[in-house]
C-alpha cells in the first residue's frame, strides 16, 4: 500500500476507484476509521462505494500500518494528518466520512477548513463536548452484559466516566492472555469490534502504554457548541438506535436543524460492520441527492 511520509510519522492509505468511466471527473469520498481499527474497517463498504465514487481510506497515526510516534493523537492533530493526505493526493474538495472517534477527527477538519469539504458524514460519533460521560449504566442491556463479563474475569468500573475506553482495553488485554474472543456475549459486538486477534491487541496496548494516546483520546474537543452550530456544510449523521452515542445525536439535532439524521433500528455502535448494506444505502442516498443539507430524516 502507498505511504505518505510526514515530518512526525507515516500515513498508510489506500484508494479504490471502480467507476464505469474512471476518466470522468471523480466524486471523492474519504473514509476515516475510529479507535483500535484501521482502514480495513471499511472493506465491507468500500467496493460498493467505489462503484460510484473514488474512495480513499487512511490508517490514522498509531493505527494499522501507519507510524506510531510518541505524541499527536488528539482529534485536532489527527485532522491535520488527514489534511496533509488530501494535499498530497491533490484532493481539493471531498466528501468526508468518519466513524466514532474518526468522526471527531472529521469534525475538526470541517471546522478548520470547510472549504476542503463538499459534505460531512458522521457515523455514531460521540462528542465529549455534548456527552462528557460514558458510564456503563447508560448502555442498553448492561444489566445482562455486565455479569457475563465478570464471569470472564473482566471487571469494569461502573462509576467511571470513560467506561468505553476501559472496556476496550480490558478486552484487548483479555485477548493478550490467550483467551478466545469468541466466548464474549453477542451483545458486546454492539460496542466493540471483536476480532483482529492477538496482533491487534498487542498493537493497541503498545499504543496506550508507549505514547500520549491514552491522554489525547479523552481530551475535550477543540471547538464549542457555537462553532458546531455555525457549520453550514451538507451534513449526514447516522447512529445505531441502541448506541451509547445517541445522547450526542440528540443534541446535534438541536444544533444542526439543516442536517439529515438517521437511526438504524436494532443496531449498536458498529452498524457499519453489522449492517453495511443499510449504511451504504444511507451514504448513497445522501450523496446522490441535490442539496442534501435541506433534508432531515429520523
Amino acid at each position: 500500500m502507498p505511504v505518505l511520509r510526514l515530518p512526525e510519522t507515516t500515513l498508510n492509505y489506500l484508494q479504490m476507484d471502480e467507476r464505469p468511466d474512471p476518466t470522468a471527473p471523480p466524486l471523492d469520498l474519504v473514509l476515516v476509521h475510529g479507535l483500535a481499527a484501521n482502514l480495513a474497517f471499511w472493506y465491507h463498504l468500500a467496493p460498493a462505494l467505489a462503484a460510484q465514487y473514488r474512495v480513499t481510506m487512511v490508517d490514522l497515526r498509531g493505527h494499522g500500518r501507519s507510524g506510531m510516534p510518541a505524541t499527536g493523537y488528539t482529534p485536532a492533530v489527527l485532522a491535520q494528518d488527514v489534511l496533509a493526505l488530501l494535499d498530497h493526493l491533490g484532493l481539493e474538495r471531498v466528501h468526508l466520512l468518519g466513524h466514532s472517534f474518526g468522526g471527531s477527527v472529521c469534525l475538526h477538519l470541517a471546522l478548520a477548513h470547510p472549504e476542503r469539504l463538499a459534505s460531512l458524514l458522521l457515523a455514531d460519533v460521540r462528542l465529549r463536548l455534548l456527552q462528557p460521560q460514558q458510564r456503563v449504566q447508560d448502555w442498553p442491556h448492561w444489566e445482562r452484559l455486565g455479569p457475563n463479563l465478570k464471569e470472564l474475569g473482566i471487571h469494569i468500573d461502573e462509576a467511571g466516566h470513560e467506561a468505553g475506553y476501559q472496556l476496550l482495553e480490558e478486552v484487548m488485554r483479555f485477548q493478550l492472555r490467550g483467551s478466545d474472543a469468541s466466548v464474549f456475549p453477542k451483545l458486546l459486538a454492539q460496542w466493540l469490534p471483536i476480532g483482529g486477534g492477538k496482533r491487534t491487541a498487542q498493537h493497541w496496548i503498545k499504543l496506550l502504554d508507549t505514547t500520549s494516546a491514552r491522554q489525547d483520546f479523552i481530551a475535550l474537543e477543540d471547538f464549542t457548541q457555537t462553532d458546531l452550530a455555525q457549520l453550514t456544510l451538507p451534513l449526514l449523521a447516522v447512529y445505531g438506535e441502541q448506541s451509547m452515542a445517541v445522547k450526542t445525536a440528540r443534541q446535534l439535532q438541536e444544533l444542526w436543524t439543516q442536517a439529515r439524521f438517521e437511526f438504524i433500528p436494532q443496531a449498536g455502535h458498529f452498524f457499519p460492520l453489522s449492517q453495511p448494506e443499510k449504511f451504504v444505502m444511507s451514504i448513497q442516498n445522501f450523496l446522490n441527492t441535490p442539496c442534501p443539507s435541506a433534508r432531515t430524516a429520523v
